[in-house]
C-alpha cells in the first residue's frame, strides 16, 4: 500500500498506528501549505517522513521538526535504541527535517517562531495532551492547523478524545473535524486567539 513512498524501504517493516492517515496527510499538505511543521512524538517517523515527502514532492519549501527523546512512555512502551536509529536514518534522507532529541518541554525553551502545522502525538494521558497543546499551540497563528492523534482511543488512560471534545466546547469559533480510522485524528484550524 505504501511501497511508492521513499520512506518505505526504511519503515515498511514497522507497524504504525498512523497507517489510515498517511495518504490523507500527504494530500493535505499541498492544500495547507505550511512553512513550518512541528511533530511532538516521532516514534519510527512514518507521519513526519510522509509530511516531508509531500512537501518535497509539492515543492512547498517547508521546514519540519520532529521532537522526541526516543525513550518511550507508558503508552508506546520503552524504546530500544533501534527505534531512534531507524527514525534518524530514515528522516536524515529528507534535508528539510530536523530531529530535536529532547523532551517536549526542553525543546519548548528553545523554540521561536510560528508553527503552521502542529502534530501532537506524545504521551496520551489527558494532562499530558493538554499540557502539550497549551505549551505549543500559542505558536500556531490564526489559520494554522493542529492535529491530535488517537482521538478514538479511550482505554489505558488515553485522554486525547476527552481533550479534543473540551477544545470544541471552549473554542466554538475554531474549525474541528475528525478522522475515525487508525485510532482517530483530530484536525483543528485555529480561527482566533486563545
Amino acid at each position: 500500500m505504501f511501497e511508492h513512498f521513499r520512506w518505505y524501504k526504511d519503515l515498511g517493516n514497522h507497524q504504525t498506528a498512523w497507517a489510515g492517515h498517511i495518504l490523507y496527510i500527504y494530500n493535505q499538505l499541498p492544500i495547507w501549505k505550511p512553512k513550518t511543521v512541528v511533530e511532538l512524538g516521532v516514534y519510527y517517523g512514518h507521519s513526519l517522513a510522509t509530511m516531508a515527502e509531500s512537501c518535497e514532492d509539492h515543492k512547498l519549501n517547508t521546514k519540519l521538526y520532529g521532537v522526541d527523546h526516543f525513550k518511550g512512555d507508558d503508552h508506546s512502551g520503552q524504546f530500544g535504541s533501534d527505534i531512534e536509529s531507524i527514525a534518524t536514518n530514515c528522516l536524515s534522507k529528507y534535508p528539510d527535517v530536523t530531529l530535536i532529541k529532547k523532551t517536549f518541554n526542553e525543546a519548548l525553551k528553545d523554540w521561536k517562531g510560528d508553527i503552521d502545522l502542529l502534530h501532537i502525538d506524545g504521551r496520551h494521558y489527558y494532562e499530558d495532551v493538554k499540557e502539550d497543546f497549551t505549551n505549543w499551540s500559542k505558536f500556531v497563528p490564526i489559520g494554522g492547523h493542529i492535529i491530535l492523534h488517537d482521538t478514538q482511543v479511550t482505554e489505558r488512560g488515553f485522554g486525547v478524545k476527552k481533550f479534543f471534545v473540551e477544545l470544541q466546547e471552549q473554542h466554538p469559533d475554531w474549525e474541528f473535524s475528525e478522522r475515525t480510522e487508525s485510532h482517530g485524528l483530530g484536525i483543528i484550524i485555529k480561527r482566533s486567539k486563545e
